[in-house]
């Protein structure tokens, strides 16, 4: 298997030092924002100078790598914890993953998990609203009764993590029953594919679009969890998320486009592919190999293909190119098309971690 590994540090090092987005005032003069966000365009600085779920993502793809990037890091919390800390929702949480393996910032992952346990808001059959940012990092935006597939990621990993790490079985077990309702309500049993989100007052799933970065959050999200719940899982459970996983990954390999990455919207070609779903997938695929979840047996020469598809969105400079904007759930699947492509930081996030998931199991075969 072929890992370039100029590569890696090229991305690694674009990552640390990522800008707020190219955008002008006048791209948030409409009204209330909303015609800007169904492009892409926030409000909020999507750069590594804020606390939210892109640099969430970006220190934990950074933290795979292992001590190399520990100074940049706490050097990145520290700066961000002196700014002031943004409202606790699904995408701030973010962050701790990461920091909670940090003894300076333990203190910090207790009082926000304890916040999870009491005040979190709840929707029907207990789940984790998906609250998220408003237009700065001191509001939130409610989405009442809603649940989305991102928060899996963002906020249930953290939980479990927080469960095994401090014995706490009922954080264990809420992590657990979030990790089922989501996929209860998400999955499109047909396909194994996953919907963005559910609503229960309308007892919709937003028109039923398979959005390649949502679907990624499963891909990757899945094997995860059962690395950090190992030990913890009822068989049943450990059984049902692997075999999730498993038809998730079928049905992605068949829709992988020309390209050998995926379509914003999976089952629509005419939409354009888009790198960081695409690498958030790869990522699963490489860690299900790497723990032996995954019961497809791939050849090396498709392993090698979709390391090399995921390299080839790379730039010279080592930005990842071919990434979508930020994205708000919808029930039109022309909204998706319509996000605006740009380098984003979690795309460099997400473009790492597949690289060093890639990394580690090619040091795993020599050994």
């Amino acid at each position: 298997m072929v890992v370039a590994n100029n590569k890696i540090s090229l991305v690694r090092e674009r990552l640390k030092y990522f800008d707020s987005l190219p955008l002008n005032q006048e791209d948030f003069r409409d009204n209330n924002n909303q015609l800007s966000e169904r492009k892409g365009f926030f409000a909020r600085d999507f750069g590594m100078e804020q606390w939210d779920w892109p640099q969430g993502v970006a220190i934990y793809g950074l933290h795979l790598e292992g001590p190399l990037n520990d100074e940049y890091i706490k050097q990145w919390a520290t700066e961000e914890i002196n700014k002031g800390l943004p409202t606790k929702n699904v995408n701030t949480i973010c962050p701790l993953l990461t920091l909670v393996d940090y003894p300076e910032y333990e203190n910090m992952a207790l009082e926000w998990m304890k916040w999870i346990e009491r005040e979190f808001p709840r929707t029907d059959e207990n789940g984790l609203q998906h609250i998220t940012s408003g237009i700065d990092k001191f509001t939130v935006k409610e989405n009442r009764q809603q649940i989305w597939v991102d928060t899996l990621f963002m906020t249930v990993l953290f939980m479990g993590k927080m469960g095994v790490k401090y014995d706490n079985q009922a954080w264990r077990e809420d992590a657990i029953e979030q990790m089922l309702l989501h996929c209860k309500y998400l999955l499109n049993r047909k396909s194994g594919l996953f919907y963005h989100g559910w609503n229960f007052e309308e007892q919709s799933n937003y028109g039923g679009n398979f959005w390649c970065r949502g679907n990624s959050w499963i891909t990757i999200g899945i094997p995860l969890f059962l690395e950090i719940m190992k030990g913890y899982l009822a068989k049943s459970s450990e059984v049902y998320l692997l075999n999730l996983y498993n038809n998730q990954v079928k049905t992605l390999l068949d829709l992988r486009s020309k390209d050998g990455l995926w379509h914003t919207i999976l089952t629509d070609a005419t939409s354009y592919t888009e790198t960081s779903g695409s690498a958030g997938i790869i990522a699963g695929i490489l860690l299900g190999i790497k723990n032996d979840f995954l019961t497809i047996q791939l050849s090396d020469e498709t392993i090698n293909d979709l390391i090399s598809s995921l390299t080839a969105k790379i730039a010279e400079d080592g930005t990842v190119l071919g990434v979508s904007a930020g994205t708000p759930i919808s029930c039109n699947a022309e909204d998706y098309k319509g996000i605006v492509q740009m380098p984003m930081v979690y795309g460099q996030a997400m473009t790492l971690l597949a690289l060093s998931i890639a990394k580690s199991l090619k040091e795993k075969e020599i050994k």
